[in-house]
């Protein structure tokens, strides 16, 4: 049997080795030609690019397994079923489940690995792109900006440009919103214009040619400065910094930038503040309806922990974190030393006394004095509405909890969807045993399809709140892994032939059976009345 472990396992090999490339580079490629505009002709280097490309990377391979994992298995049971090996395997006593045992075995370890890929891998892949195209942006400023659309350069400065030069950093039809300083807002209309560094390389420089400024002096708005220049040069502090920064730590991560750990830690935090907000919205409630009849509806509690994720991260690291244990020190003057230690505890024990009627009476005086303190404070406290909590409040603090969570679970989700997919594979490339390709890249997009859809439709509701993360996440692994076991009980009744077995002669037999059924007798038919 291990003989045939091993034939079957090398069977997979092949065909999930080339349709995970073919299909990453298929992604990949996709992607890229999305991007490629922003990079190729931007002036940068293609040390930069070659960065950009790889770091695109792990990304689609996260989204691209699974499938491959689907596509091997198709196509290697399917091989299998059309040269009749599978029917020899059943003459020699050997069942299809067996087959699948190492197929599934191998599955779950890459389903292991997957997670490891996710959790680690992917995550800082993403963080570090992130600073990448933050640092291209701010070394090529161009690389930014779109023609005939407002672009936030900074948090308090705009730009919208009618026409770029990549090559030179030139433009043409530039407009400017500078709101850095809110009273005296200014506004810049110029006829050309090119970015330039700094003399010290810190700060973006705007070199503007034949425009005009307008500005409120002083923050009066039924006043307009209207100033009329042939050049003029601005700065943009803090732009220039260089691919030097893209080692910078501390930078702000997004929820895909986290790995499971960190993104458990952020969603406890998002947990605690959702239910103080909803504690106050409740509080709130009752004191508004309160003396009457009415009935309160408030958002029900979420879970502060998720069980899983803390499984992952504290449960399972604790089986291996190795314990402490105390020695004991044996002395060999071991009379001479309990007399000593006697003695000492003595002493001990009357010094803590004392010490233990002088601290209770400095914690009583320290009580009253805050005790006197909290009523003074809670004299001078603003009213209630000052900490009124809006619905739009707690609908946000749900969103980023929410938010968090789903990307927990849908870690753990597409990582188990390498086994799930296995469970197909079999049953129906063993059912179409010549359906040959079309039936392995039909069967793969239409299954991969209608997951994905059923994961992001999950992802989109448990967003709003509307249903649970758990729920929403794995939904789609537990519909398909029942699917893929209804399957897999009739696979055994799968016949193999030397003909036939495709999706035309499949077609074919249905309609003869139909039309048989169609064309007898009514007695003829079990179960008629003569």
């Amino acid at each position: 049997m291990r003989i045939i472990s091993r034939y079957i396992v090398r069977e997979h090999l092949g065909p999930l080795v080339f349709s995970l490339t073919a299909l990453t580079s298929l992604l990949l490629l996709q992607y890229v030609a999305r991007q490629l505009d922003k990079l190729v002709g931007k002036g940068l280097p293609w040390r930069v690019i070659g960065e950009f490309l790889l770091l695109s990377l792990p990304f689609t391979i996260a989204m691209t397994l699974p499938m491959a994992v689907l596509v091997a298995t198709l196509h290697a049971f399917g091989r299998l079923a059309s040269e009749h090996e599978v029917t020899a395997f059943k003459a020699s006593g050997v069942r299809v489940r067996s087959l699948m045992a190492p197929v599934l075995a191998v599955s779950a370890v890459l389903s292991l690995l997957m997670l490891g890929f996710n959790d680690q891998v992917l995550p800082r892949a993403n963080h570090r792109l992130s600073i990448l195209l933050s640092d291209i942006v701010s070394v090529r400023p161009t690389v930014g900006l779109r023609e005939q659309v407002l672009t936030r350069v900074t948090e308090t400065f705009y730009m919208k440009v009618g026409w770029i030069d990549d090559t030179s950093n030139r433009m043409r039809d530039v407009e400017i919103y500078d709101l850095q300083n809110s009273a005296e807002r200014k506004s810049v209309y110029a006829d050309s214009g090119t970015f330039t560094l700094s003399p010290d390389s810190v700060d973006l420089q705007l070199v503007l040619y034949d425009g005009e400024q307008l500005q409120f002096p002083q923050g009066d708005s039924r006043q307009l400065q209207r100033t009329a220049f042939r050049e003029q040069v601005l700065r943009v502090q803090g732009m220039a910094r260089g691919f030097s920064a893209t080692g910078a730590q501390g930078q702000y991560k997004g929820e895909r930038e986290q790995g499971i750990c960190e993104l458990q830690r952020e969603y406890e935090a998002r947990a605690q503040e959702y239910e103080t907000r909803r504690q106050r919205w409740i509080a709130q409630l009752r004191s508004e309806y309160q003396g009457t009849d009415s009935v309160i509806v408030v958002p029900r509690p979420r879970p502060a922990h998720g069980g899983l994720a803390k499984l992952y991260c504290e449960t399972i690291p604790g089986w291996f974190t190795p314990k402490v244990a105390e020695a004991a020190v044996v002395s060999a003057a071991a009379g001479v030393q309990d007399s000593v230690q006697d003695s000492a505890a003595m002493a001990a024990t009357a010094a803590r006394d004392s010490l233990q009627r002088d601290s209770i009476r400095r914690a009583e005086d320290s009580v009253a004095a805050a005790a006197r303190r909290q009523t003074v404070q809670l004299d001078n406290l603003p009213p209630p509405a000052m900490f009124a909590v809006t619905p739009e409040a707690l609908a946000e603090a749900l969103y980023q909890m929410s938010s968090y969570a789903v990307e927990v679970q849908k870690k753990f989700a597409l990582s188990l969807a390498c086994f799930v997919f296995v469970l197909f594979g079999p049953p129906i490339a063993l059912r179409f045993p010549r359906g040959g390709v079309g039936v392995t890249i039909g069967v793969s997009l239409v299954v991969f399809g209608a997951y994905y859809v059923c994961l992001m439709a999950g992802e989109t509701l448990a967003d709003k709140g509307r249903v649970d993360p758990v729920v929403a996440m794995w939904a789609a692994n537990v519909i398909f892994t029942l699917a893929g076991l209804v399957l897999l009980s009739r696979v055994e009744k799968t016949t193999d032939g030397s003909r036939g077995g495709g999706l035309r002669d499949w077609w074919m037999d249905r309609k003869a059976r139909r039309a048989l059924r169609s064309a007898a007798p009514a007695s003829a038919v079990p179960g008629a009345s003569s």
